[in-house]
């Protein structure tokens, strides 16, 4: 049994709930910070209780999952604003590698994520300029490169829908991060953090993010820094990390991943092939790809190579030739797991329905970002591997979220919600919220449920907005 302290990205259910599930499920203990000691939505954490909370919990424990989103600004969402100066960032930088010089045996895993291309979503109001800015940013960089009058006619236009005041925060905060990014990289280096993830959320093939990955690329270069891990992500960081630390002296798990449909697909918010980041998370987490392993995950992408939004996806489309290649694993009696990234933001109805082994899989996931799935299903690998059996609740868990709530639900609370005049990306009343939730599960679940049993469960919003839904089966 280990002891992990985790100092989350926020507070989500991705980067705590999750993580709790399977470390547990593995026989090891996970310690987050309490409640009051948290983020909440826009309320971030407070640096005092960050610092607190490591003093008091690092003595006697076995590993450390470690943001440095949540160490420096408060919150993934807080890492996106101008609260925390340039020069305070840096320097909680610095008090960070002297509380764990002072824990030196504690193997240290950290994540640290590079600014989006674009700001964050906190009401309706919001989304002109967050369009807007992702066009800003495509354009920027390509014209940067090619110096084609259409980029920057691209460019003027989206800045005509972004307030001037918004882009140069932008701008500022990107040019902090960044140097948060590489002090972080001199932990690896010293010894101090055993191994980084440096993540890129919400991107595109071209933006203003890919000069910081260039930069850091060129530190970790310079810095022959094997332990750092540049790839797309961010919310599957937490629980990748976790089972990195439970499985770090271990051999490589040898495990066959099958890809089904375009492997060389660059998923929507991402900017490289989907499987150089599958190579990157594999290689972090422990896994090895051997063809034939008894574990065995099914990498389901676009047929066509291009990721559609999942409520987009046809239903009509025929995946049985995925279906086919699955069930004979399962008959076969192989810990089948299914990565599910034909779309983004939930899982395929059409693939799902194909299915006539749902009831034998070991794991699903799809429920974000093609790598925010990628990690959270990684994490269950490894873990079902350490208990020796199939981790039902959380599977089942992960069939209600990814697939019953994003795929076909969300998008129904969130027309009601809308009629009855809420702000879905800032709601008022989130006790009726939850309430319609409830009400348009019971109402449609059993129709969309895919295995023989519905088990007992609880839905909640974690925060003041329907984008996430915190599922328990009991």
């Amino acid at each position: 049994m280990m002891r992990i302290v985790c100092l989350p990205i926020d507070s989500r259910p991705c980067c705590t709930q999750f993580i709790k599930s399977l470390v547990s499920w593995a026989g090891s203990e996970v310690i987050f910070p309490r409640k009051e000691e948290m983020d909440d939505f826009k309320r971030r954490a407070a640096y005092d209780d960050n610092r607190a909370f490591l003093e008091r919990e690092l003595p006697g424990c076995d590993a450390a999952v470690i943001s440095l989103d949540h160490w420096c600004y408060g919150s993934l969402l807080a890492s996106r604003e101008e609260a925390v100066s340039e020069g305070e960032a840096l320097n909680r930088v610095q008090d960070l590698r002297m509380i764990l010089k002072r824990h030196s045996n504690i193997p240290v895993f950290m994540s640290s994520v590079i600014l989006r291309s674009s700001i964050s979503s906190l009401s309706v109001s919001d989304l002109e300029a967050y369009h807007a800015m992702t066009e800003y940013s495509v354009a920027s960089d390509r014209f940067s490169r090619f110096g084609l009058q259409e980029d920057a006619e691209k460019m003027e236009e989206a800045k005509r829908h972004i307030p001037d005041e918004v882009l140069q925060k932008v701008l500022r905060v990107r040019k902090r991060n960044l140097l948060v990014n590489l002090a972080a990289m001199e932990l690896v280096a010293e010894g101090v953090v055993k191994s980084l993830s440096v993540l890129q959320e919400d991107s595109q093939v071209y933006g203003l993010p890919k000069k910081d990955q260039a930069e850091i690329q060129k530190k970790i270069e310079e810095l022959k820094a094997e332990n750092v891990f540049l790839r797309n992500g961010t919310d599957e960081a937490g629980a990748l990390s976790a089972g990195e630390a439970m499985w770090r002296s271990q051999k490589p798990l040898p495990v066959d991943i099958v890809y089904l449909g375009r492997k060389d697909f660059t998923a929507l918010y991402e900017d490289r092939p989907f499987q150089e980041n599958m190579e990157s998370a594999c290689r972090e987490i422990g896994i090895q790809a051997v063809p034939g392993s008894e574990t065995v995950i099914f990498v389901c992408c676009p047929p066509n190579g291009e990721q559609q939004e999942a409520f987009q996806l046809s239903d009509d489309e025929s995946f049985r030739e995925y279906a086919d290649q699955i069930q004979e694993a399962a008959q076969a009696g192989k810990r089948v797991y299914v990565l599910d990234l034909i779309g983004a933001n939930g899982g395929s109805a059409a693939l799902i329905r194909s299915l006539n082994c749902a009831d034998e899989l070991w794991g699903y996931s799809g429920w974000n970002t093609a790598s925010n799935s990628m990690g959270t299903l990684l994490s269950q690998v490894i873990t079902d591997h350490i208990r020796g059996e199939r981790n039902l609740p959380y599977y089942q868990e992960r069939l209600l979220d990814d697939y019953i709530y994003q795929t076909h639900l969300r998008g129904k609370l969130n027309k009601v919600l809308s009629a009855l005049g809420e702000d879905v990306y800032s709601l008022r009343d989130r006790e009726r919220a939850e309430q319609t939730m409830r009400d348009i599960f019971s109402q449609e679940l059993p129709n969309l449920w895919p295995l023989r049993q519905l088990p007992a469960y609880h839905l909640s919003l974690p925060w003041m907005r329907t984008f996430e839904v915190k599922v328990e089966v009991l």
